[in-house]
């Protein structure tokens, strides 16, 4: 809490009322004490707020394109579930570090040039391997092909 915040929370209510009269806010007869407080504070920051510059941010860094590969549909004893797939990343062999990859998209490019996208749900296991899911499902000529990462 900054000191002016605290010299007004020190005020009686009706001081804070002429206060926030002489201020111009709006019903301040309505208002409790901590609503007076913030909207005084509000009401006095505002002009030093616009006087400052803006400060440029800098753009977003281009996520890198990460080369996988299809291991296999997910399956259980009995059946396998063909719009959840597994996949492999070189070079990752535990679960934190795959985990980095959650939430993006899965893109696989067909010999004719379809594009079927994905996206990685979540890790399988603790060896690397990442649980992905497609609404239209991979054909099994595509287990062992390379997936795009991005």
């Amino acid at each position: 809490m900054s000191t002016g915040n605290f010299e007004l929370a020190k005020m009686k209510v009706a001081e804070l009322r002429e206060l926030a009269e002489q201020l111009g806010i709006e019903a301040p007869s309505k208002k409790t004490k901590a609503q007076l407080v913030r909207a005084i504070t509000k009401k006095q920051k505002t002009p030093a707020l616009v006087e400052q510059p803006k400060v440029k941010t800098k753009p977003a860094a281009p996520i890198e394109k990460v080369y996988g590969i299809f291991v296999n549909y997910r399956q259980g004893m009995f059946r396998q579930n063909i719009h959840s797939l597994l996949l492999r990343i070189p070079g990752i062999a535990d679960a934190g570090s795959a985990s980095k990859y959650i939430g993006r998209k899965v893109v696989w490019h067909s010999q004719t040039g379809k594009r079927i996208v994905g996206k990685v749900v979540s890790i399988h296991g603790q060896g690397g391997v990442l649980l992905s899911r497609f609404r239209n499902s991979l054909p099994g000529q595509a287990i062992g092909t390379r997936v795009e990462i991005v």
